[in-house]
């Protein structure tokens, strides 16, 4: 720490690493002492812009400093596993962009890593400070719905232009990338549903997984299906890229429950609650959408995912997101490739994967 305040370094700043300043600059107890980027242009023009003390290009050398006492992370995929190894094994505090890693086994060493020094490992699932998901979490653990049996969440979109963007090409390539659509925006709702409904034991997982609208090297579209042990269903459903008549771009949210149910969506920037329950045989329905306001969610905690894991780590408390979530988001992925590749069921325990959450 420096003037009592925790010193943060960042890797990477020409993706979602140069939006972590305006996180950051909320607390008066943190400050951003380093920067690195292999571009000089980005690099010098960040510091100048937000007063940084030092730059580097060669991240190794920054985690040299001694002043830093946690790294945020927000690289191409395949180089989150290297960088938050060599981080941790300087003994910093590490915040990772999705995905953790490129696959389970990554995942487990870097886990393993962090727990074996006393660090905290975190990850960048930022569906959970939305509205929705936190209206739809408090309402789950209320009871609300009952007994959830089955679940269905979706993100598609029509067009994402940084697939077609030179400047984010890497996510082309599925050595880079680790894969397209399942990673990109299906790790956020699997993570968010997984989230919403305390953890879930899941007993297997089904998935559709294409590039053929695109022909891109890694996917644009995923559907996947996972079968818990009480024997509820999760549908899970995505699109970069997708012929949608109706829509630009929307996030949906439906929940069945014995005791009521819920539909959530977000489209062009606005959010829509309905949530309610039928009385059978009358076929009486009954709207409870005023106890669950998507404005009265918006300022509750966590008001950022980063903000969270700083607050956790000044306090010595559990970040919302730990390694450990994070890993298991990647082992359900790791299932949903093998199962689309394959062609069948892919039951997690063959895979020797526990939800170690």
């Amino acid at each position: 720490m420096r003037n009592g305040k925790l010193c943060v370094g960042i890797i990477g700043l020409q993706g979602y690493g140069g939006t972590y300043f305006a996180s950051l600059s909320t607390l008066p107890w943190a400050e951003i002492t380093a920067i690195c980027d292999k571009n000089e242009e980005v690099l010098q023009r960040n510091a100048k812009q937000h007063d940084i003390r030092l730059c580097f290009t060669d991240y190794t050398k920054m985690l040299q400093n001694k002043e830093i006492d946690v790294v945020f992370i927000a690289t191409p995929h395949f180089l989150h596993y290297k960088m938050t190894m060599d981080a941790l094994r300087a003994g910093k505090h590490v915040f990772c962009e999705k995905p953790l890693a490129m696959n389970r086994g990554e995942a487990e060493e870097m886990n393993a890593q962090a727990e074996a020094k006393g660090l905290l490992l975190s990850c960048h699932y930022n569906r959970r400070q939305s509205a929705l998901v936190k209206l739809l979490k408090e309402a789950a653990d209320r009871q609300t719905f009952g007994g959830i049996y089955a679940v269905h969440v979706k993100w598609m979109a029509r067009y994402t232009p940084f697939m077609f963007s030179e400047d984010s090409a890497w996510r082309r390539e599925k050595a880079k990338a680790g894969g397209g659509i399942l990673i990109g925006r299906g790790s956020h709702m699997i993570d968010a549903v997984l989230y919403i409904m305390d953890y879930p034991g899941i007993k297997s997982v089904s998935a559709n997984i294409s590039s053929r609208l695109t022909g891109l090297e890694v996917d644009d579209y995923c559907m996947l299906m996972l079968r818990l042990k009480n024997g509820a269903t999760i549908t899970i459903e995505c699109s970069y890229e997708n012929n949608i008549p109706q829509y630009q771009e929307k996030i949906e949210y439906q929940i069945f429950g014995t005791k009521a149910g819920a539909y959530c969506a977000e489209e062009n920037g606005k959010e829509s609650v309905q949530i309610g329950y039928c009385r059978f045989p009358e076929n009486q329905w009954v709207d409870i959408s005023d106890q669950y306001r998507a404005e009265d969610y918006a300022e509750r905690e966590p008001e950022s995912i980063i903000a969270d894991f700083m607050k956790a780590l000044r306090g010595g408390t559990k970040p919302l997101i730990d390694g450990r979530s994070a890993a298991y988001v990647t082992s359900i992925i790791d299932a949903a490739y093998a199962s689309a590749e394959e062609g069948r069921e892919i039951i997690l325990e063959e895979c020797h994967v526990s939800e170690g959450i």
